[in-house]
């Protein structure tokens, strides 16, 4: 495994969005929501970097979590893009409404495993490399 500097961290980092993106996007119904979509691997990106910055570490160090949670939201959606499409819809069609009125999200019960052990496994990762 690479060590936390590396710079093969910026390669997986971009490659952990891009999965993200591509598992995300066909699941959304207009160009609102991909957009909207678009901007997370971004934002989570600018967090990491602002602290690294605060905490003066080396971005590459923060690079681990970042891609753990990118994967973990990529793979939780993994066999369950109709159902998120569905839900998406819904969204669409009854913006005031709160979510739990909507279909049932099977995505979530996924997401709820594999956002800990990515996770974990990330830090794990920092401290043991």
């Amino acid at each position: 495994m690479p060590d936390t500097s590396s710079p093969l961290w910026w390669l997986f980092a971009a490659l952990s969005a891009a999965l993200f993106l591509a598992l995300y996007f066909p699941a959304m119904v207009n160009g609102r929501q991909k957009a909207f979509m678009a901007c997370g691997p971004v934002v989570g990106l600018l967090v990491a970097l602002a602290y690294s910055s605060v905490y003066d570490w080396s971005p590459a160090e923060l690079l681990p979590v970042y891609c753990g949670i990118c994967l973990a939201l990529a793979l939780g959606l993994v066999g369950h893009q109709k159902a998120m499409r569905t839900f998406m819809t819904w969204r669409q069609e009854n913006p005031g409404k709160p979510d739990d009125e909507g279909p049932d999200g099977p995505w979530v019960l996924q997401m709820a495993f594999t956002i800990p052990v990515f996770l974990g496994a990330a830090f794990w990762y920092i401290g043991n490399y």
